[in-house]
């Protein structure tokens, strides 16, 4: 059971997203890649640019940055029982890195849920310099679980056959 702080956290950060998402344009929306053929089940964003143009100041979180899409894979179903993992990488850099992560002074989080079957991915920076660069994710339904760490890009790589 969760405690009365943790339920308000949570609710707070739903009616900041959903006021995020009030103001999107359908271009903000981003419909996940085809279907992984070897996994029908699993579905995997293109890499997303975030500049520092994309992000936005949290209105009910000022010190954190925010960018936010929309998913419908991303189900009730997904965010009880499944998996969303997400990745971040700069464009300078050839290394992948699972999320959250801290990045010299810099930390990247993200969340997701749904909302009515309408699955919202969001990822956080803290306020100041913010780190551009891509982010994808993916969207593991339990039954899809297998024995893939999905914390390592290379591993996840290889076991959907993702070509970059």
């Amino acid at each position: 059971m969760m405690s009365v702080p943790t339920i308000r956290f949570i609710a707070v950060l739903l009616i900041g997203q959903l006021g995020l998402n009030a103001c999107q344009t359908n271009t903000d929306i981003v419909l996940p890649s085809t279907a992984i053929g070897t996994n029908p089940k699993v579905t995997v964003s293109d890499w997303i640019a975030i500049t520092d143009e994309t992000w936005t100041i949290s209105a009910k979180a000022p010190q954190l940055h925010i960018a936010g899409f929309v998913d419908s894979a991303v189900t009730n179903s997904v965010v009880e029982n499944g998996l969303v993992v997400a990745f971040y990488r700069h464009s300078a850099v050839e290394e992948v890195y699972p999320l959250p992560v801290a990045i010299g002074n810099q930390a990247i989080s993200f969340t997701y849920y749904a909302m009515n079957d309408k699955g919202i991915i969001s990822f956080q920076q803290k306020a100041g310099q913010t780190l551009d660069g891509e982010y994808r994710w993916i969207v593991v339904p339990k039954e899809a679980a297998k024995n893939v760490n999905w914390t390592d890009y290379d591993e996840v790589k290889q076991a959907l056959h993702l070509k970059e």
